[in-house]
């Protein structure tokens, strides 16, 4: 029976190495979910060995009693997945509390020896049981033992007998029947003896608690963490046996490569951290209720742990167990778990996680951080570069007014400008540029036909001179630093430079695709418009205006070109170009789940001001006065050919839609971390918080998910080439 509860701990190891390959959040703190500190704060510390020579001749003669017994076990077989018993989660999660009170209190350095050779012994498997060799097998009990002996008696016993409690009495017989008898007798034989040279070596107290960090980033990044994934976290079903189901169609060799993964992880972490992960999730798991959910403060501590801990490891080795793992781990798994929880819980804690990663990630040692490339629209429509009809504005926007530099046509067009202000800036001041009413359809909402205007404002974006578009978006950037008054008007001389850029701009591109911008916004604009727009202002000064104007395009169109500067040069076999193509086959779907014909792109951001929004659009115009003039053309040309292979549901190629991702990646690597934050911090700020859940209401939520997982990897890619 003593045997039987022995090995039944070693089921109970196993158990909790298959409970940590198959959570969603391996910090979440449900009934079995401790497990993964179980068996790190149990064998994954780390150093040099103790006791050697007693231990370790020990550890020889119980190699000489049981290395036959060893080889005759089934390693690969599942049943050391299965429960030791009947299914009782709060009770085996009283079991697993008590593995990590003993990882807790044991020597860090001798942790670190064991998980070191645990990962040399898996690297000596073989044969069809998967049996270490001879050598590992006794440097693995070796290092055991002296863990075990680093730990007061009462703290291992109480493993013992918490395992035993909830072992099924014949699970030792049944084991034994499994293997030839007398090797298994005289293995048993051996650990006795070896159980009596570790307790003679025992220590009488534990090891000194863990020193806490508080008041870092990470910490702060927790409870924002926290507060966003709680609701998930509650909408959990933790009593669930599907923790202890196999991975489907992997073999257990192959998810002991995972498992390696781990271990060398394990083994390169801070020991103080995870000694204070360990009493961390020890006490998250004293606040428990009977739901298998810890309190809101021991979860928000418990992603503190981890945060911590995560940094103490190079980004590299942190990197190899999610790339193993992601071999291992079935597309089935996420989705099954998925659909057993709110949607929108879901990804509000997945935003918060992924934030919580950037924050973990610049506290990281051995790595050089970029950046967090989410802009804006990441947070309101979950992929901001999708091409559907109008969602093209923004390259539209950026294409022609936010590329770049020295004034061209400086003396003609700069004193025309001057003149259109002296005929217009009194007309400026009566437009209430704060309306709501810029912001609808100048006439019947017709998408499609909409589309094909923001195509031709595209072209000539990307016809016209870079440097040109600089100035232009700096002098708007300019301009609405001087904005003031209950119409939000500009100051007269921001007023003229705005209208010279724009002219100097518009004169870098050919009449035609200038025309064709004209013609086509004509197109889709009501004809009582004009007239409507007129008598919001002072009649005469509108003439005035106009006049001013006509005299201006003059000026302009004098100094036109007669041929368009050159088409982009576009990178190809990057990094960004094949993460690109990543995302796009995992987003996809999810862009086809929505509706792009919809009116809700032009509905104004709930309960958010013109001026307030126009701060988030400022942001915007700066990180486009910061771009790479050839890769915004680039990502400008990439928009029009994927506006030219839209389908009646507004949705682009899968070709063009890669392209476009590509085109999109390589431009923001141009800019500056600080500069793209700014943008994303700026929208944060006038985003509400409904308008993602909306939105994500209108899709299949496994798709979405699948999309989002997809940004977030290629976002990682894009970083890393960030200037």
């Amino acid at each position: 029976m003593v045997r039987g509860a022995r090995k039944a701990i070693a089921v109970g190891v196993a158990v909790a190495a298959a409970c940590c390959l198959q959570r969603h959040l391996t910090f979440v703190p449900g009934p079995r979910h401790a497990a993964p500190v179980a068996a790190a704060a149990a064998s994954m510390m780390m150093a040099p060995a103790a006791f050697a020579d007693e231990i370790g001749d020990a550890a020889k003669k119980l190699g000489d009693a049981s290395y036959s017994f060893a080889k005759e076990v089934d390693w690969n077989n599942g049943i050391f997945l299965q429960a030791p018993g009947k299914f009782q989660p709060l009770e085996a999660l009283k079991a697993i509390d008590k593995m990590i009170e003993m990882g807790a209190a044991a020597d860090p350095k001798l942790l670190k020896e064991a998980a070191e050779a645990h990962h040399k012994a898996i690297g000596s498997i073989s044969g069809p049981n998967g049996v270490t060799s001879r050598a590992d097998w006794d440097a693995v009990n070796a290092a055991l033992g002296r863990v075990i002996a680093s730990v007061p008696k009462a703290k291992v016993m109480a493993v013992y007998d918490s395992v035993k409690a909830i072992t099924d009495p014949g699970v030792p017989a049944y084991m034994k029947s499994l293997v030839n008898g007398p090797d298994a007798e005289k293995a048993y034989q051996g650990f006795l003896e070896f159980k009596d040279v570790v307790e003679k070596n025992q220590v009488a107290t534990a090891s000194a608690p863990a020193v806490v960090p508080s008041g870092d980033k990470i910490g702060e990044a927790a409870k924002a963490l926290s507060d966003a994934s709680y609701p998930f976290i509650k909408d959990i079903d933790w009593l669930s046996d599907v923790y202890l189901k196999p991975l489907p169609g992997k073999t257990a060799p192959e998810t002991l490569q995972a498992i390696d993964k781990m271990i060398v992880m394990g083994a390169k972490m801070d020991g103080n951290l995870l000694k204070a992960a360990a009493e961390a999730h020890h006490k998250a798991i004293g606040s428990i209720d009977a739901t298998g959910v810890t309190s809101a403060a021991d979860y928000e501590a418990v992603n503190a742990a981890i945060g911590r801990l995560v940094a103490s490891v190079p980004k590299s080795t942190v990197m190899d167990v999610y790339n193993s793992m992601a071999k291992v781990v079935d597309s089935s798994v996420p989705n099954n778990m998925f659909s057993k929880v709110n949607p929108l819980d879901a990804v509000a804690a997945a935003k918060g996680f992924y934030t919580f990663k950037d924050v973990v990630e610049a506290s990281q040692k051995a790595i050089a951080v970029g950046v967090a490339v989410a802009a804006a629209c990441c947070l309101q429509r979950h992929l901001t570069f999708v091409p559907g009809p109008r969602h093209a504005a923004p390259v539209a926007a950026a294409a022609a007014s936010m590329m770049m530099a020295p004034a061209a046509f400086a003396d003609e067009i700069g004193d025309a400008a001057k003149k259109l202000g002296d005929a217009s800036y009194s007309f400026a001041k009566e437009v209430d540029w704060n309306n709501g009413i810029f912001l609808q359809a100048p006439g019947k909402f017709q998408p499609l036909e909409a589309l094909k205007a923001i195509d031709k404002m595209i072209e000539m974006g990307a016809a016209a001179d870079p440097k040109l578009l600089k100035e232009a978006a700096e002098a708007h950037h300019k301009a609405i630093g001087s904005s003031s008054g209950p119409n939000g008007v500009t100051s007269r001389a921001d007023w003229d430079a705005v209208n010279a850029a724009l002219g100097r701009v518009i004169a870098s591109v050919p009449k035609a695709k200038v025309m064709a911008v004209y013609d086509s916004v004509k197109a889709i604009t009501d004809p009582g418009v004009p007239a409507y727009m007129k008598s919001l202002v002072n009649g005469p000064d509108a003439e005035k205006a106009y006049q001013g104007f006509l005299d201006f395009k003059d000026v302009v169109e004098k100094n036109q070109v007669a041929t368009a500067s050159a088409p982009a040069v576009v990178p190809s076999g990057d990094k960004i170009g094949e993460a690109a193509k990543a995302l796009s086959d995992a987003s996809y779907p999810f862009i086809k789940d929505i509706d792009w014909l919809s009116d809700v792109y032009l509905k104004p951001l709930p309960g958010k001001t013109a001026p307030e929004t126009l701060q988030a659009i400022d942001k915007m115009i700066v990180m486009g006065a910061k771009m790479d003039g050839n890769l915004l053309k680039a990502a400008a040309e990439a928009h029009h050919k994927a506006i030219g292979s839209i389908d009646a549901t507004g949705v682009t190629s899968a070709a063009d839609y890669e392209a476009v991702n590509a085109a999109i990646g390589r431009l923001v690597a141009s800019v500056p971390k600080s500069t793209v934050m700014d943008v994303y911090n700026s929208m944060a700020k006038v985003v509400d918080s409904s308008v993602p859940n909306n939105m994500f209401s209108k899709v299949n939520p496994l798709d979405a998910v699948a999309a989002a997982k997809g940004f977030y990897t290629f976002k990682d890619v894009v970083e890393a080439s960030q200037r």
